[in-house]
This record gives structure tokens, sequence and C-alpha cells, in this order.
């Protein structure tokens, strides 16, 4: 049982996580063209910041389920 506790924990943390990183992208994607560079980089800098989304998620994924501590009963 104390499995899923800690799987479950796991997850609401990574969702907090990519809440806030989600929200950080996006701010700098906001940013970026209120700072004047082209819209026909839109598209690229939509890819740049997906990859980077995506590389975050690995990377939170894979240090909470090796760093997350044992929930003992």
């Amino acid at each position: 049982m104390a499995i899923y506790y800690r799987a479950i924990a796991i997850l609401i943390e990574l969702i907090i996580f990519m809440a806030i990183t989600c929200s950080l992208l996006v701010g700098m994607n906001i940013a970026i063209f209120d700072l004047g560079l082209d819209l026909k980089y839109r598209q690229f800098i939509k890819w740049v910041l997906t990859i980077m989304g995506c590389l975050a998620l690995i990377f939170f994924a894979s240090h909470l389920i090796a760093f997350y501590p044992r929930i003992s009963p």
C-alpha cells in the first residue's frame, strides 16, 4: 500500500513542478514576442519551448522517482 502513496505523491509533485515550468515557459514566450521578435519565428520558438518543457518533465520525473523517500506506514 505504501508504494501507491509514494506514486501518488510523486505524481502530485510532478504536476506542481510542470505547472510552474509551463507558466515560466509561457511567460518567456510572451516576453520574447513583446520585445519585438518577428512573428515568422513563432513556430520555431514554440518548438524550442516545447522541447525545453519535455526535457524539464523528464528531468523532474527521473529525479523524483530516484530520490523520493520511501513512505513507511
